[in-house]
């Protein structure tokens, strides 16, 4: 009897270290799809001043084009508090004759929708574990009874590679397909950023 219990305990000391051996520590963000952030004062979508210490990240972010005022899509990542930034920008806004149409808060996180008649704009506010991932959306006030377009990106007679660019600032090129490692995010692949999981786009 004895004998058993001692090959069922090395059994399952064998079992234990296999699983450890797969096990990778790593810092929170060592796997952050977000990379390529640009130091800025001021949003490119909104012309507005933003909390010191806000990057833009080029690569997530694109600009429509053809539009008579900016439109697309503008991420920033900072380590500022989500109600204090979204406080800032409400007054910023308000000044340039923007109105807040829609506020709400999970937490700390914050969807706000702004209107200044021709316009539209929605801001998302997503707090991490030390930073906080702002989204800015913008672009032209559709009328009423507008139709609904859904663009679908994998039907091949949807082709939109000139309706958009990519948002001025980059300051990196794109890495070469040999460099990537395992840790590099693949399209597609869901990534944890604090304690929230996001799916990873290609714009």
């Amino acid at each position: 009897m004895p004998a058993r219990l001692v090959i069922l305990a090395l059994l399952l000391s064998l079992l234990t270290l296999a699983g450890c051996g797969s096990i990778r520590m790593q810092g929170p963000f060592a796997n952050d799809p977000l990379t390529g952030g640009l130091d800025v004062s001021t949003s490119h979508l909104l012309q507005v001043t933003l909390p010191a210490g806000m990057q833009r990240y080029s690569s997530h972010g694109f600009l429509l084009s053809g539009t008579m005022s900016p439109a697309g899509l503008e991420v920033l990542r900072g380590s500022v508090d989500s109600a204090q930034t979204s406080q800032a920008l409400f007054a910023a806004l308000q000044g340039q004759g923007w109105q807040l149409r829609l506020n709400l808060q999970k937490g700390r996180r914050i969807l706000q929708v702004y209107d200044n008649g021709q316009d539209m704009a929605v801001l998302h506010y997503r707090p991490q574990a030390a930073l906080t991932i702002l989204e800015i959306w913008r672009s032209s006030r559709m009328a009423d009874g507008a139709a609904l377009d859904i663009f679908v990106p994998d039907n091949p007679d949807n082709n939109t590679s000139d309706s958009y660019t990519e948002m001025p600032g980059e300051t990196y090129p794109p890495l070469p397909a040999e460099v990537l490692d395992d840790d590099t995010p693949k399209p597609g692949q869901v990534e944890e950023w604090g304690d929230t999981a996001m799916q990873e786009r290609m714009l």
